[in-house]
């Protein structure tokens, strides 16, 4: 094999945060998905805190002093914050992405106020994402990871409004972006 030739062994590509254009994105099999009009619990983390080291199903994520961190709120009291699905997300992407939640009639759930007691406050996602379902095993860097993870097969890799990829399983993706064409929950 000549070295010209070991170029053409294939390297597992790997998602990383970069520019995109639209047309890069569809090319690659990429949808635009718009967000649900839903509460989502957040607090900035507190210097005291950081870093905060966050397991997800594929990956280690650090979130730094500053760092916006989302819960699930769900329908069950949990003990600590930690136990309420914690998702770092990185403040000028949340101040681009994210409004203060907006619907006067709301009436926070229990654990909604229980999250409100421990800092929380509500938001909603406006910024949709481009995303598609994985066919294969991929290797993914979020911008809180430290090194490249593989996620699985059938896991959402997302592309947000900076170009930051990250994944999810499908029941999170579909609790949170409206199917092409679909008007029902959405954020217009």
């Amino acid at each position: 094999m000549s070295p010209a030739d070991n170029n053409l062994v294939a390297r597992p590509a790997i998602y990383q945060a970069r520019k995109w254009t639209d047309r890069q994105l569809v090319e690659q099999g990429f949808q635009y998905y718009r967000p649900v009009k839903r509460v989502t619990m957040a607090r900035v983390l507190p210097q005291s805190e950081a870093p905060k080291i966050i397991k997800t199903q594929w990956d280690t994520l650090v979130a730094r002093a500053g760092y916006i961190i989302a819960y699930v709120a769900g329908d069950t009291l949990k003990h600590s914050l930690d136990e309420y699905e914690p998702r770092p997300i990185e403040p000028k992407i949340f101040a681009k992405t994210y409004k203060t939640w907006d619907d006067a009639r709301w009436k926070p759930s229990q654990t909604e106020r229980h999250l409100m007691s421990l800092g929380c406050k509500p938001f909603y996602k406006v910024a949709g994402v481009w995303a598609k379902k994985l066919k294969e095993n991929t290797y993914v860097q979020s911008i809180e990871s430290s090194k490249p993870v593989l996620a699985s097969a059938g896991a959402w890799l997302c592309v947000g409004t900076e170009g930051e990829p990250w994944t999810v399983d499908d029941s999170w993706f579909h609790t949170r972006y409206l199917l092409p064409g679909s008007t029902v929950g959405g954020v217009r």
